[in-house]
């Protein structure tokens, strides 16, 4: 496992990290094979850590004089670009998303997480007599993310995400200081230590199947890198978008939940999703997989240029559906003034379940 130590508050000191240990998780695996391990620099590591590229968020972190990666979200920051201010607002909720990533540079497809306790620090509303806190309560006071999508945390073993080899993961870090004032620390109780965790060997008890997830439909054959929602001007998040122009034909979709940081491979496919147009109706059908259930669904039908405007924003789709349970189905006349421009490309978003 990797041993990170965070200094995370209100005001003054913000968010700062040193580390304690070495690659202990790959350290373990090569172990049992034998060979001589060396120490690393965190980028060059086994389990390797470093700044979010092409991420603005990656500014909170740097290489310390040890060479390991330090989270710093304060005037303590050396960045000579940042202008970082004292901290995180008190009575606040706030996102960093993409901040660091974690990137498997071993031998093997790994899952990494990082280690919960039952003394995580959380908001309590029975703590505060004049302010009603009780949408938040027990709410993390600090959770860890993957990329943008702050509904997959990676705390907990239950939360394991994984990682082939060659491949990185950026993470994102949210703050709720709710009834907090300036100089709380929020992980104090822990001596300002977050632990993560790296193995070969994931943890069979995969919590993402039980909760709500965010899913985007994803062409068959697509490669990950293609069609990519955040390759796109003014949008940031992932997802992908489908290529499509009247009378291309039937097209078949998954729908994939979880796979923050366009990683299909690490979320779920919870849905089978076909296109096809008549020349006059486009039809869009969604069939849910048995073990998930449908929420809501909504899709954007127009132009490149179109797509780019909506900034892909959950609601901003045009075309909604409220049907829930298995299955939803959209029947769009092509002449409809809500399709934006000319037909190039197709978006679905949709919010899932796991029946259980």
């Amino acid at each position: 496992m990797e041993r990170r130590k965070f200094l995370l508050g209100v005001g003054g000191t913000a968010i700062g990290g040193s580390t304690l240990i070495g690659s202990g998780a790959f350290s373990r695996i090569e172990s049992q094979r034998r060979v001589k391990i060396e120490v690393a620099e965190d980028p060059d590591a086994y389990l390797g850590l470093d700044g979010c590229p092409d991420s603005p968020n990656s500014s909170y972190t740097e290489i310390d004089d040890s060479g390991h990666l330090a989270v710093e979200m304060s005037p303590e920051n050396e960045n000579a670009d940042n202008d970082l201010g004292e901290g995180v607002n008190s009575d606040s909720r706030t996102w960093f998303d993409n901040v660091f990533q974690i990137c498997n540079q071993g031998k093997d497809e790994i899952c990494v997480w990082i280690g919960d306790d039952e003394d995580w620090p959380r908001v309590d509303d029975d703590e505060f007599d004049e302010e009603d806190y009780a949408e938040y309560d027990g709410d993390r006071r600090v959770d860890f993310y993957i990329g943008d999508n702050d509904d997959r945390s990676i705390v907990g073993a239950e939360n394991a995400y994984p990682i082939a080899v060659g491949e990185c993961v950026c993470i994102g870090i949210k703050t709720n200081t709710k009834g907090l004032e300036a100089g709380d620390q929020l992980l104090d109780v822990f001596d300002d230590e977050i632990v993560i965790h790296a193995d070969v060997d994931c943890p069979e008890n995969d919590n993402r199947e039980a909760r709500g997830e965010t899913a985007w439909a994803l062409k068959r054959t697509t490669e990950r890198t293609e069609n990519r929602l955040n390759s796109l001007q003014n949008i940031s998040r992932w997802g992908w978008y489908i290529p499509y122009e009247e009378s291309d034909g039937q097209v078949e979709a998954d729908l994939i939940a979880g796979a923050g940081n366009n990683a299909p491979d690490a979320g779920d496919n919870v849905a089978d999703v076909t296109i096809d147009d008549d020349g006059e109706t486009l039809s869009i059908d969604i069939e849910m997989d048995e073990e998930w259930t449908l929420d809501n669904s909504e899709v954007f039908a127009g132009s490149l240029g179109g797509l780019e405007d909506t900034r892909a924003a959950p609601g901003q789709f045009p075309f909604k559906s409220n049907d829930e349970f298995d299955a939803a189905s959209y029947e769009i006349d092509l002449d409809d003034d809500r399709i934006d421009g000319e037909l190039e490309v197709i978006a679905i978003h949709a919010d899932v379940t796991t029946e259980e």
